[in-house]
């Protein structure tokens, strides 16, 4: 038999030859071999190949085995006649096995997978079934075919195919009835393993929901891989508020290490952290760190602004935005030491002008016409000088003279209100013009006396008459 065949063979009777081969018994004739030199045959113009003439008559006689069913499938797919096989394995003319399935999987995905159930290639049905998320298809398949999954496996081999497939098939391992073929901690180390940090914390993040107190030590996880490699992402974990019971010193310095400044305050419960982390004003969005301080005890947020005010250009109005929003709580007293301890008049002005309103304490009023005149707001020395009526006349006064401000309108405004008129016609006036600033003092004085004089006669005229 077979040297007939190679009779046939060498004689180019290829059709022979197959017909031969399909009747010998138990398919001796059918052989890798026979296929490798049937493929070494050049093709003749215009005649079909002599391997499909070789196919061609098998299927006439016949069903295919595997090796041939993978042969012809390839030879047809490359030729674009898909077609062909849909009708040969509807007529079942074709073996179905794990590597025709393989081979057809790319162009219909639907016939590879019956040809893996039929070929019983069970870890490929289960990998896609879990590709298509029909996860309960899994479990009913496995029953019906007794099979047993080998879920590590499996899972392996989609994170290398289908990164958010792998996602899917953890969550239904994790959520399985009588328990997880595989625990969670396995699952997570698999994505790490893999630097799959993203598919670990979309898996971890749905897992972890419950808020478990067990579940500290992988609520950490999560937010220590993320803040590591993904800040932003830890970030929106943390502003979501979902976990609770994770390691908060261990976060609160990598929040801190990963310039998280606000995260970072929000977890220290010590002094010296917070004071080291509140300077960082340049990566904290001001509103959040003033309400932050609201959160502070009075001790400890004074000893914050105290820290701030290091750096007063950068973070004054910050200070005193503070300073005005928890004036209550950390008294005003103790606020304007704070100020007056940094020797920043410019913050005692802006504080001061909000506060002013609230309070009858000449003392207060004063430090305000002081620090308006220190920081060359004379308008508003001006302002209040004639429209307060709490501060220390004769204190103001003789700070004013001493001030030697260009405006003389708040030392008129004081010594109008207040009855100074000695002042203006008398010896002070006089002891003004000392001989070291005589130029000075001799224009300002007079144009003072010229302005008093036109005020003071018509107000008094009697001191004119």
């Amino acid at each position: 038999m077979f040297k007939q065949f190679d009779q046939l063979f060498a004689a180019g009777n290829f059709k022979g030859a197959a017909e031969l081969a399909a009747e010998s018994p138990q398919g001796v004739l059918r052989t890798p071999q026979t296929i490798q030199k049937l493929q070494q045959v050049p093709q003749q113009p215009g005649q079909p190949s002599p391997l499909l003439q070789y196919f061609g008559t098998l299927l006439t006689k016949g069903k295919l085995n595997a090796l041939e069913t993978v042969e012809l499938a390839k030879l047809v797919l490359s030729q674009n006649k898909k077609a062909l096989l849909d009708n040969w394995m509807n007529e079942d003319k074709l073996e179905a096995s794990e590597e025709f399935g393989d081979l057809i999987r790319q162009s219909d995905p639907e016939m590879a997978l019956k040809i893996y159930v039929k070929a019983q290639a069970s870890l490929k049905v289960v990998m896609m079934f879990a590709q298509r998320k029909e996860y309960d298809k899994i479990v009913k398949y496995s029953q019906q075919v007794g099979y047993n999954p080998d879920y590590l496996q499996l899972l392996m081999q989609m994170m290398m195919n289908d990164p958010q497939g792998a996602v899917n098939l953890a969550l239904m391992i994790s959520q399985q009835e009588g328990g997880p073929a595989l625990d969670v901690n396995t699952i997570t180390d698999l994505f790490l393993q893999r630097n799959m940090i993203r598919e670990a914390t979309s898996y971890l993040l749905d897992v972890l929901k419950p808020n478990k107190p067990e579940d500290a030590m992988l609520q950490t996880k999560v937010l220590e891989i993320n803040l590591i490699t993904f800040p932003n992402v830890a970030d929106a974990i943390l502003a979501n508020g979902m976990f609770t019971h994770y390691d908060r010193p261990r976060i609160a310095q990598l929040c801190e290490k990963a310039g998280l400044y606000m995260r970072a305050l929000q977890h220290y419960t010590e002094i010296s952290d917070i004071k080291r982390v509140v300077i960082n004003t340049h990566a904290i969005e001001p509103q959040a760190l003033v309400e932050f301080f609201g959160t502070l005890s009075s001790e400890w947020a004074l000893e914050c602004m105290k820290e701030l005010l290091l750096n007063v250009r950068q973070n004054l109005q910050l200070v005193v935005q503070i300073a005005k929003e928890y004036t209550e709580q950390l008294s005003a007293e103790a606020i304007i030491k704070l100020l007056e301890d940094a020797k920043t008049f410019e913050g005692l002005f802006f504080y001061l002008g909000s506060y002013l309103t609230y309070t009858e304490d000449p003392d207060i009023h004063f430090k305000y016409i002081e620090a308006a005149a220190k920081t060359g707001q004379i308008k508003e020395v001006e302002r209040v000088t004639r429209e307060s009526n709490f501060y220390n006349a004769e204190q103001t006064k003789q700070f004013l003279i001493e001030a030697k401000l260009p405006d003389a309108r708040p030392l008129i405004n004081v010594c109008d209100r207040h009855g100074f008129i000695a002042f203006v016609l008398g010896p002070t006036l006089l002891s003004c013009f000392r001989w070291s600033c005589f130029r000075w003092d001799c224009f300002r004085w007079f144009s003072f006396l010229r302005f008093s004089f036109r005020r003071f006669s018509f107000r008094y005229p009697f001191i004119f008459s």
